[in-house]
């Protein structure tokens, strides 16, 4: 079966499957659906709970099956929680949550959460015998349209009322982070439990979550989101941010893509150098269209205009740092070349 977040709590008012599988990006809403079917079972008596981590070098039969064999002396009912993150079950694996999902385990209620699923891991036979069997919940991101709406439902089920024009406000300071949203939200419910939350409560109670980190900023960048990128790079230089640690983190970006991009072009798969160089699931869309609109001589032109950064920075080129910071996101959030630089 399959469910969207929303139909969630009223499928477990009536019901409670042997094994549920929670994936999406959005990490706060795929915690609170685990939290949800967690309490759900609870209720209903599996008292006991198991949560583990697995990566890729995780032994399945050792770690797993052991655990899910295990007796318990305190509870006749438990939970397991399995937390993939960004790993992709192997071949044994896959057995594995094949048969569970084919023959649960009695009196045992099996969590599985993961990112946002691809079309091979939903093609896996193990994840076909779970949806036929088990509930899949897929966890959709709220998007910035959305993102008032959810910020006023979530205000009400604190009993707060909050001002449309005061929701968009908020979801503006936070730029889209749920997790600094919620919390937000807690605080004002906490500070004022009655009345209509306005915009000049948000302008005095909310701290501006729009301050963006250096990694933040590369991830934007290769992404190709000029205007956000702009944006976090004004804030970080407002923060007095020191401009060698913006340099050196698009530096060892555009190194990786300028390494990368020359083995592509020896035959090497970009699947298997995304893995080499230990690039992260999240990250991989906006190294794959850097790539296709970045050209090898185009990286070596934008590490040159890095080496004249750094320059500026050590006093030895004539120059304003932050402008130069600027033009070189630019050049990489638009996929241009960059003329005035050679390979060096």
């Amino acid at each position: 079966m399959k469910l969207n977040y929303p139909q969630l709590a009223s499928h477990l008012i009536k019901n409670l499957a042997p094994i549920y599988i929670v994936s999406g990006d959005e990490t706060l809403l795929v915690q609170e659906a685990v939290a949800l079917i967690r309490s759900s079972a609870r209720e209903k008596g599996y008292t006991e709970r198991t949560s583990l981590s697995i990566d890729a070098g995780t032994d399945w039969e050792k770690i797993f099956h052991s655990e899910a064999h295990s007796l318990s002396l305190f509870a006749t009912k438990r939970i397991i929680e399995l937390q993939l993150a960004g790993t992709k079950p192997n071949a044994n694996a896959n057995k594995i949550l094949q048969s569970l999902a084919n023959k649960p385990l009695q009196d045992t209620l099996l969590i599985i959460s993961t990112h946002k699923l691809d079309a091979k891991l939903s093609a896996t036979n193990w994840y076909k015998a779970l949806e036929k069997n088990g509930v899949a919940v897929q966890v959709w991101p709220i998007t910035p349209d959305q993102l008032p709406a959810w910020i006023s439902q979530r205000a009400k089920n604190l009993k707060l009322n909050i001002a449309l024009d005061a929701a968009k406000l908020l979801a503006e300071l936070v730029e889209g982070n749920l997790l600094a949203a919620a919390q937000e939200i807690e605080k004002l419910a906490m500070l004022q439990p009655a009345g209509t939350i306005t915009i000049d409560t948000i302008e005095q109670a909310v701290t501006d979550n729009a301050r963006f980190d250096i990694f933040t900023l590369v991830e934007c960048a290769f992404s190709g989101n000029t205007k956000r990128s702009l944006r976090m790079l004004a804030n970080l230089q407002a923060e007095d941010v020191e401009p060698i640690l913006v340099l050196w983190a698009l530096s060892r970006e555009i190194r990786t893509l300028a390494e990368i991009s020359y083995q592509v072009k020896q035959g090497v798969a970009l699947s298997s150098l995304f893995t080499k160089f230990r690039v992260w699931e999240k990250r991989q869309p906006g190294m794959r269209r850097f790539l296709q609109q970045q050209t090898l001589p185009e990286c070596w032109a934008l590490l040159s205009h890095a080496a004249k950064i750094d320059r500026i920075l050590k006093g030895i080129t004539p120059g304003n740092v932050w402008d130069e910071l600027q033009q070189l996101t630019l050049q990489i959030t638009r996929g241009s070349p960059c003329p005035n630089y050679s390979n060096p």
